[in-house]
Parts: C-alpha cells; sequence; structure tokens
C-alpha cells in the first residue's frame, strides 16, 4: 500500500505491528524516495475475520497518522 512519506509509512506500520499485525514499512532505498509502503502478507491461515480485524483497524490507524 502506498503511503509516500518515510516517517508516516514506519508509524502505520509501528502502530498495525503494536495491535498484533504483521505489516511492515518498504521505505528507500528499496523504493524510490518519496514512495514508501506498507507491505501486507496474508497467507492461507488468516481468516476472513481476520482481514476485517485488519482492515478496520489500519482504516482507523490512516485516518489518524498524518506524519
Amino acid at each position: 500500500m502506498l503511503i509516500g512519506d518515510n516517517a508516516r509509512a514506519s508509524r502505520i506500520a509501528g502502530l498495525m505491528q503494536e495491535a498484533g499485525f504483521d505489516i511492515r514499512a518498504i521505505l528507500p532505498p528499496t523504493v524510490a524516495t518519496g514512495t514508501a509502503r506498507l507491505r501486507i502478507t496474508i497467507t492461507l491461515n488468516v481468516d476472513a475475520a481476520q482481514i476485517a480485524a485488519m482492515t478496520g483497524r489500519l482504516a482507523s490507524i490512516l485516518n489518524e497518522v498524518t506524519t
């Protein structure tokens, strides 16, 4: 998920990890400057309820974290 700002991507990833979701910030030099993003991986072991919980929490955090 493209976020853009390094600090915002890192903060969102940290909050998601605190909430129990293994979401990582991908930052330069792995990606181009200004294109920081979140890596979200869903495996066969994740059920629909967990995906719903993750997307709900992510939506809240995206609205809360400005930088």
